[in-house]
């Protein structure tokens, strides 16, 4: 796979892939299985995305990191379960919307993009689904 190939997901037989493919001539192939919601990091070299770890509604999601030179599919240190699409902050930290369920609404926390011995942090509180924004200065 070739980063600049777009990243998607689609669904067959009731399971979801992420897959890479030519817009052009409408011809994509698979490469991961359990997949949501993929991001592309800013340099191109790694996606971001959801995968279902278990089948239910108890805490199915877990954010994991696939490498696209060696097609290595980590999980991130955040061991809760994330339904968000993830956003890069830059090429080493990813940054999500985790709900708060006593109050209906959702915060914003950050992870290292790869193996890490640091955890989540809370990055802002009473917002949701963070996205990136670059501008000319």
């Amino acid at each position: 796979m070739t980063a600049r190939r777009p990243a998607a997901v689609t669904a067959a037989d009731g399971r979801r892939y992420l897959v890479e493919g030519e817009v052009t001539t409408w011809k994509a192939r698979a490469f991961g299985r359990n997949a949501e919601c993929p991001s592309l990091s800013p340099d191109g070299s790694r996606i971001a995305f959801e995968k279902r770890v278990r089948e239910g509604a108890q805490d199915p999601w877990r954010l994991h990191v696939l490498d696209l030179r060696t097609m290595r599919e980590t999980p991130v240190a955040e061991t809760r379960s994330v339904d968000d699409q993830a956003a890069w902050l830059d090429d080493s930290a990813l940054a999500y919307a985790l709900p708060v369920r006593a109050k209906g609404t959702s915060d914003i926390w950050t992870v290292p993009a790869g193996p890490s011995e640091t955890g989540p942090s809370l990055l802002l509180r009473d917002a949701s689904s963070p996205s990136l924004v670059v501008g000319d200065s």
